[in-house]
Protein backbone atom coordinates (compact mmCIF):
# COMPACT_ATOMS: atom_id res chain seq x y z
CA UNK A 1 0.00 0.00 0.00
CA UNK A 2 0.73 3.26 -0.58
CA UNK A 3 1.02 6.51 1.57
CA UNK A 4 0.75 9.95 0.92
CA UNK A 5 3.25 12.63 2.06
CA UNK A 6 -0.36 13.73 3.96
CA UNK A 7 -0.74 10.09 5.54
CA UNK A 8 2.78 10.02 6.59
CA UNK A 9 2.70 12.96 8.38
CA UNK A 10 -0.28 11.92 10.52
CA UNK A 11 1.52 8.58 11.45
CA UNK A 12 4.34 10.91 12.60
CA UNK A 13 2.07 12.49 15.07
CA UNK A 14 0.11 9.61 15.69
CA UNK A 15 3.34 7.05 16.40
CA UNK A 16 4.93 9.95 18.69
CA UNK A 17 1.64 9.91 20.67
CA UNK A 18 1.33 6.27 20.99
CA UNK A 19 5.25 5.98 22.32
CA UNK A 20 4.57 8.87 24.58
CA UNK A 21 1.11 7.81 26.48
CA UNK A 22 3.04 4.23 26.98
CA UNK A 23 5.87 5.85 28.41
CA UNK A 24 4.18 7.58 30.52
CA UNK A 25 1.11 6.24 31.56
CA UNK A 26 1.46 2.18 29.83
CA UNK A 27 -1.53 2.25 27.98
CA UNK A 28 -0.76 0.82 24.25
CA UNK A 29 -2.68 2.46 21.90
CA UNK A 30 -2.98 1.52 18.11
CA UNK A 31 -4.59 3.07 15.13
CA UNK A 32 -8.08 2.65 15.38
CA UNK A 33 -8.89 4.64 12.12
CA UNK A 34 -7.40 7.44 10.26
CA UNK A 35 -9.88 10.19 8.93
CA UNK A 36 -10.67 13.79 7.82
CA UNK A 37 -13.40 14.86 10.30
CA UNK A 38 -13.31 17.88 12.63
CA UNK A 39 -15.45 16.21 15.73
CA UNK A 40 -13.29 15.77 19.10
CA UNK A 41 -13.75 13.73 21.99
CA UNK A 42 -14.91 16.10 25.27
CA UNK A 43 -11.90 17.89 26.39
CA UNK A 44 -9.32 18.90 23.88
CA UNK A 45 -5.67 20.29 24.12
CA UNK A 46 -3.85 22.06 21.26
CA UNK A 47 -0.78 24.02 20.23
CA UNK A 48 0.12 26.06 17.41
CA UNK A 49 3.39 25.12 15.67
CA UNK A 50 4.69 27.73 14.24
CA UNK A 51 7.18 27.51 11.35
CA UNK A 52 7.18 27.94 7.11
CA UNK A 53 4.20 25.53 7.00
CA UNK A 54 2.27 27.15 10.67
CA UNK A 55 -0.01 24.96 12.16
CA UNK A 56 -1.97 23.66 15.18
CA UNK A 57 -1.78 19.67 16.88
CA UNK A 58 -5.05 18.85 18.77
CA UNK A 59 -5.46 16.17 21.57
CA UNK A 60 -9.47 15.26 22.58
CA UNK A 61 -10.55 12.57 25.09
CA UNK A 62 -13.29 12.22 26.71
CA UNK A 63 -13.43 12.96 30.86
CA UNK A 64 -13.61 9.59 31.93
CA UNK A 65 -10.47 8.48 29.65
CA UNK A 66 -8.64 11.90 30.43
CA UNK A 67 -8.84 10.69 34.08
CA UNK A 68 -7.58 7.59 33.49
CA UNK A 69 -4.82 8.37 31.88
CA UNK A 70 -3.81 11.08 34.58
CA UNK A 71 -4.39 8.48 37.14
CA UNK A 72 -1.76 6.16 35.12
CA UNK A 73 0.46 9.02 34.20
CA UNK A 74 0.67 10.51 38.22
CA UNK A 75 -0.07 7.45 40.20
CA UNK A 76 -2.65 9.22 41.75
CA UNK A 77 -5.90 7.04 42.13
CA UNK A 78 -9.28 8.07 39.54
CA UNK A 79 -11.11 8.92 42.33
CA UNK A 80 -8.42 11.68 43.39
CA UNK A 81 -8.10 13.72 39.89
CA UNK A 82 -9.19 16.72 40.06
CA UNK A 83 -10.27 18.77 37.14
CA UNK A 84 -6.51 21.08 37.15
CA UNK A 85 -4.77 17.78 37.15
CA UNK A 86 -6.60 16.51 34.04
CA UNK A 87 -5.98 19.83 32.62
CA UNK A 88 -2.33 20.47 33.36
CA UNK A 89 -1.88 16.46 32.38
CA UNK A 90 -3.48 17.36 28.81
CA UNK A 91 -1.70 20.06 28.52
CA UNK A 92 1.32 17.84 29.24
CA UNK A 93 0.51 15.16 26.63
CA UNK A 94 0.43 17.94 23.85
CA UNK A 95 3.96 19.73 24.79
CA UNK A 96 5.50 15.90 24.70
CA UNK A 97 3.75 14.96 21.71
CA UNK A 98 4.80 18.47 19.79
CA UNK A 99 7.83 18.17 20.98
CA UNK A 100 8.76 14.76 20.16
CA UNK A 101 7.27 15.50 16.47
CA UNK A 102 9.36 18.39 16.45
CA UNK A 103 12.80 16.31 16.46
CA UNK A 104 11.04 13.85 13.64
CA UNK A 105 10.28 16.74 11.50
CA UNK A 106 12.81 19.26 12.25
CA UNK A 107 14.66 18.70 8.31
CA UNK A 108 11.55 18.65 6.68
CA UNK A 109 9.39 21.13 5.16
CA UNK A 110 6.87 20.86 8.26
CA UNK A 111 9.66 22.28 11.03
CA UNK A 112 7.80 24.15 13.45
CA UNK A 113 8.73 26.01 16.84
CA UNK A 114 6.77 24.99 19.81
CA UNK A 115 4.50 27.03 21.40
CA UNK A 116 2.48 27.51 24.96
CA UNK A 117 -0.18 24.41 25.06
CA UNK A 118 -3.47 25.84 26.03
CA UNK A 119 -7.32 24.15 26.14
CA UNK A 120 -10.34 24.39 24.46
CA UNK A 121 -13.63 24.26 26.83
CA UNK A 122 -17.28 23.85 26.87
CA UNK A 123 -19.83 21.86 24.53
CA UNK A 124 -19.45 20.21 21.48
CA UNK A 125 -16.11 21.71 19.68
CA UNK A 126 -16.03 21.15 15.98
CA UNK A 127 -12.90 21.83 13.60
CA UNK A 128 -13.45 23.36 10.45
CA UNK A 129 -11.08 24.88 7.83
CA UNK A 130 -10.94 26.55 4.72
CA UNK A 131 -11.56 24.51 1.74
CA UNK A 132 -8.86 22.65 0.46
CA UNK A 133 -6.82 22.42 3.84
CA UNK A 134 -7.10 18.96 5.24
CA UNK A 135 -7.39 17.71 8.92
CA UNK A 136 -5.28 14.97 9.65
CA UNK A 137 -7.03 13.23 12.15
CA UNK A 138 -5.92 10.03 14.08
CA UNK A 139 -8.23 7.92 16.42
CA UNK A 140 -5.89 5.75 18.75
CA UNK A 141 -6.91 3.39 20.94
CA UNK A 142 -6.64 0.16 23.71
CA UNK A 143 -8.97 -1.26 26.23
CA UNK A 144 -8.66 1.90 28.44
CA UNK A 145 -8.34 4.97 26.51
CA UNK A 146 -9.31 6.83 23.33
CA UNK A 147 -7.47 9.67 21.91
CA UNK A 148 -8.16 11.76 18.97
CA UNK A 149 -4.86 13.43 17.51
CA UNK A 150 -5.80 15.68 14.53
CA UNK A 151 -3.26 18.49 12.60
CA UNK A 152 -3.30 21.40 9.90
CA UNK A 153 -1.08 22.86 8.17
CA UNK A 154 -1.05 26.01 6.00
CA UNK A 155 0.08 24.00 3.55
CA UNK A 156 0.49 20.04 2.33
CA UNK A 157 3.05 18.79 -0.27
Amino acid sequence: MRFSALDKLGFVFADVTTEIVSTVAGFSLVIASSEQDGNFLGMVGAMQLSGKNSGTLFISASESDLRSLCAAMTGVAKSEVETGDMDDALCELVNMVAGNAKLRLGNTAYSFNLTTPFLLKGGDITLATKKRIPIISSTLQSDELTLKVKVIFSQYP
